[in-house]
């Protein structure tokens, strides 16, 4: 029998410089991240050890360097890059679930936040 579920990091907040104004590059801004991949449980249920599981603080790490390494002038982009890098990184991972939001976004209109998220498989990430 195989057990697919999700592990999930919820609310990840990092600080990091993408943006389409100037000022987005030079001061940054706080961005909350989720996340969902799908992978098999089966092993580390059985096993209770974390060296058969998806380390949250490995999932954590890499998030990290991959959204905080490059700038992107979008959303859009900085969260295609992390969902393909996740994917490149946790071979065991099927798909990956990645919310992005921009807490500060600069509009004159007040709102909590502004941002994209999107699904991806493995098989579509290597299509391209």
């Amino acid at each position: 029998m195989t057990i697919k579920g999700r592990v999930v990091i919820a609310q990840l907040e990092l600080h990091a410089y993408h943006g389409w104004h100037p000022h987005e590059g030079e001061f940054g801004q706080p961005y909350t991240i989720d996340l969902e991949l799908l992978t098999d449980l089966t092993r580390p249920a059985g096993s209770d050890h974390l060296s058969d599981a998806l380390d949250y603080g490995a999932i954590v790490s890499t998030t990290r360097r991959i959204f905080t390494e490059k700038r992107h002038k979008l959303v859009e982009s900085a969260g295609v890059e992390l969902a393909k890098g996740l994917l490149a990184q946790f071979p065991e991972v099927d798909e990956v679930f990645v919310r992005v939001m921009k807490l500060k976004p600069p509009i004159p209109e007040r709102i909590a936040a502004a941002g994209v998220e999107l699904r991806l498989t493995r098989e579509e990430a290597t299509r391209g």
